[in-house]
């Protein structure tokens, strides 16, 4: 059991964390029907022994720790079973994962809540412990990013790997030597400090923009340019915050070539940047 329910935890959060495939509605996704389960009676024995109930304790308290092993932040965990023998057997209810104040790989969210979306989920372990997703396991989640966040996100290595791909593209125009992010009346502002060939000194930059949820990414639109003396169209404006932006890269943790995610909203409410969408581990994927 140890093994299955540290695989899985993989697989949600991490290996499901760098899916190529967009446009995944969860609407529209059809959950399977309960099947291979043990007989009833087997089930009801397990639920009045108390033995589910216990393994479903051992089984939250292996995942938590085993969060703690990569992941930073504070984390609950929820898993519901038929019973003991299925859980082994890989089939599960549900499972639920709430963190805050969460840092995986120098990405930080405030708030993150992810659980599957159907009553019967199927993931099997064969002898030599290789997993193989049965059915398509569809998942839901819902992500709080504030200024703070983001701003330390903009300081990770990855991130300021975009800022040198963007200072090569603009290599005799301008170099970005910085950027942050404000939040200010539920309103995103993305600035920048560029040094301008033959030009003492950093200009600063500074873009307001709208948050939208477009074909499944974050995207800026209606980008604004507020410093009316830097001259540039603010189509290339637009192309340029969009390959640069944090929000659209923090999300991508939960990306993989092995599932699909999707952003269904995102809104600023209170300042706060409330993203929600899904992600399905698709079937047939083996692991050792």
């Amino acid at each position: 059991m140890k093994k299955f329910i540290i695989t899985f935890f993989s697989l949600v959060l991490l290996l499901s964390s760098t899916a190529s495939g967009k446009n995944c509605n969860y609407d529209e996704f059809k959950c399977k029907e309960e099947s291979g389960l043990t007989p009833t009676y087997s089930r009801f024995f397990s639920q009045i022994t108390g033995t589910n109930f216990i393994a479903e304790r051992i089984a939250q308290s292996i995942i938590k720790k085993n969060i703690k092993k990569t992941v930073g932040g504070d984390f609950s965990v929820r898993l519901k079973s038929y019973s003991t023998k299925d859980m082994k057997a890989g089939r599960f209810k549900s499972f639920e994962i709430k963190g805050k104040h969460i840092n995986i790989d120098s990405i930080y969210l405030s708030e993150f809540k992810m659980r599957t979306l159907c009553d019967f989920n199927y993931i099997s372990l064969d002898k030599d412990w290789n997993m193989t997703i049965v059915d398509d396991v569809p998942l839901i989640f819902d992500i709080t990013i504030t200024q703070d966040d983001l701003n330390k996100t903009m300081e990770s290595k990855e991130y300021k790997r975009l800022l040198s791909d963007i200072n090569l593209l603009g290599a005799g125009i301008f170099t970005v030597e910085s950027s942050s992010m404000k939040i200010k009346d539920d309103k995103i502002y993305y600035i920048m400090n560029i040094a301008i060939p033959f030009v003492r000194g950093t200009q600063e930059v500074a873009i307001c923009a709208e948050l939208e949820a477009v074909n499944g990414d974050i995207k800026f639109v209606d980008v604004e340019l507020l410093n009316k003396n830097f001259m540039l169209k603010s189509h290339k404006l637009s192309t340029i915050l969009n390959y640069i932006n944090p929000l659209d890269f923090s999300v991508k943790i939960l990306e993989n070539k092995d599932a699909r995610l999707n952003i269904n909203n995102v809104l600023i409410i209170d300042n706060k940047i409330l993203v929600d969408g899904s992600v399905v581990l698709l079937k047939d994927i083996i692991r050792e």
